[in-house]
């Protein structure tokens, strides 16, 4: 089993917002989004512990079998490891 990291955040958590700001920049990573527009998730430094960060930025401290267990535990694990599903970031008004 292996991890798709070519999935886009809004792929792996399964998210539907359409107008997500890292939908309208899929190149740039979505925690990147979140710091430029001040999003509270980057102020509150809740970017470095979200799967999609961890996952693509390899920062993970535990073993494969650890992280895919959380995966599996979030219910995002055939996101991940079968591909594109349907952000994590949504706009703050």
């Amino acid at each position: 089993m292996s991890i798709n990291l070519n999935c886009k955040c809004w792929e792996i958590m399964s998210c539907d917002n359409l107008d997500c700001p890292a939908r309208l920049e899929p190149e740039t990573p979505c925690w990147e989004i979140a710091k430029r527009v001040e999003d509270y998730r980057s102020v509150l430094n809740i970017c470095h512990d979200c799967i999609v960060y961890i996952l693509k930025e390899k920062t993970y401290a535990i073993d494969r079998k650890e992280l895919f267990l959380i995966i599996s535990q979030r219910g995002l694990l055939n996101n991940i490891v079968t591909g594109p599903k349907v952000c994590a970031l949504r706009p703050v008004a």
